[in-house]
């Protein structure tokens, strides 16, 4: 278990604070770029080596831990509980899937490719999406 004293964690609270600054700025970048672009691949190759400044960063330094409860032993009912919740997503987003692409036409009933086309149209989803995705590498990397 690593100790680590105040100023650690303010350190961490701003890096964290400039990343999500970084993060939002690729993101606008991103949305007001044309896809398949010279600045689109741009605007990703820098959030990619980013990631991999972070992933470098993180392989050196050793984990920043809290110490964990009392309590009994975790165990597979842990493992399972975790994932229940991801399980019953993405089976209700292919019922829907299923659902919606057997009823008829996509105008009365659209697939999620068809919403996210008419969203995609729409500059601060692109934006939303990037950032969703830049966010969820970054969790990725830190666990």
């Amino acid at each position: 278990m690593t100790r680590t004293g105040p100023g650690e964690w303010d350190r961490r609270r701003s890096t964290t604070t400039v990343a999500l600054g970084v993060a939002a700025g690729l993101s606008a970048s991103a949305a007001f770029s044309t896809p398949f672009t010279t600045g689109a691949d741009t605007v990703c190759a820098i959030a990619l080596g980013l990631v991999t400044v972070q992933v470098a960063a993180r392989w050196r330094r050793p984990a920043l831990s809290v110490a964990e409860p009392p309590g009994p032993a975790r165990g597979r009912d842990d493992v399972r509980l975790r994932w229940w919740p991801w399980v019953a997503l993405v089976s209700a987003l292919v019922c829907f899937e299923l659902v919606n692409f057997f009823l008829g036409p996509r105008v009365d009933h659209p697939t999620v490719s068809s919403l996210y086309d008419s969203a995609a149209a729409w500059r601060p989803f692109i934006g939303a999406c990037f950032f969703g995705w830049l966010c969820l590498g970054a969790a990725l990397v830190r666990s």
